[in-house]
């Protein structure tokens, strides 16, 4: 199929998967979800694909989680929403979760919302040096309830956990390697071929030893992730889908209305 919203290269061994929507700093909308999991089938259906790598496209941002203006548009009903996060948003998840090679994601700038979120399904995780992570659910009255409430206590420790998503808090790519959240920090000009030389070392390595220990591993990360559909259904019945969230103590939240351009999706400091 064609891709409107991301680009798909296979290379070498390598399936390059690259969220392409610049324009809206990589955000999320329905399409982007139906060809991230058709991406994502294609790679684990092809013999010659090893390693599959996730990135943004541009220097600003790896991916600024859901798509506001395609959320006010399109997501207005309970059944529409619920379409949303079973059948796109944990497809998704599932296929990175399943695929027999590892899933690396190259974060080239903020990662935020949903966004950040997508990073706790790699495998392995390199980013630029200019890279952020900001779980920004608390900010926008919601709940960050795709696999990040699930896997980070797993990743950085229940703590660390607790105080990013209470506080929405921005890390830096900096802390998010001293957190454990990624494996590698490199300058940003440099994550590219950084990331082409992990994936060399990948594929380096026994084809049938990476799958096995891929399935190794996967019952940990699937334990963990066994209440993801019931915090779905959480979050579909918490919103109201006319564009506000209750539990703002009488503020509009920021959810319903568009960042102003040139600036980021709102998130909290993080910590000191």
């Amino acid at each position: 199929m064609g891709y409107t919203d991301l680009g798909y290269d296979v290379t070498a061994g390598v399936a390059t998967i690259t969220i392409s929507r610049p324009e809206r700093r990589n955000a999320l909308r329905t399409q982007t979800y139906a060809e991230l999991a058709v991406a994502l089938e294609r790679a684990s259906a092809d013999d010659q694909v090893g390693v599959v790598v996730i990135t943004g496209a541009g220097e600003r941002a790896f991916c600024a989680g859901g798509d506001l203006e395609m959320a006010r548009e399109t997501l207005t009903t309970i059944p529409a929403a619920r379409t949303h996060s079973f059948q796109r948003m944990l497809r998704v998840s599932t296929l990175m979760t399943a695929i027999g090679a590892p899933v690396v994601c190259a974060v080239n700038g903020a990662a935020v919302g949903g966004g950040a979120e997508l990073v706790c399904f790699a495998d392995l995780v390199i980013a630029a040096d200019s890279a952020t992570f900001c779980y920004n659910g608390t900010k926008v009255g919601g709940c960050s309830w795709w696999g990040a409430p699930q896997l980070l206590p797993l990743i950085v420790g229940l703590r660390r956990a607790e105080e990013i998503l209470y506080l929405s808090a921005t890390l830096s790519a900096k802390q998010a390697l001293e957190y454990g959240l990624v494996n590698r920090v490199v300058p940003a000009a440099q994550l590219r071929e950084a990331t082409a030389e992990l994936a060399d070392q990948l594929l380096s390595l026994s084809p049938e030893g990476l799958r096995q220990t891929k399935a190794a591993l996967r019952p940990v990360r699937e334990l963990m992730l066994l209440s993801m559909s019931s915090a779905a259904e959480q979050n579909v019945s918490a919103v109201d889908w006319r564009g506000t969230r209750p539990g703002l103590r009488g503020r509009e939240p920021e959810r319903g209305r568009e960042p102003e351009r040139g600036r980021e999706p709102e998130c909290g400091r993080g910590p000191q």
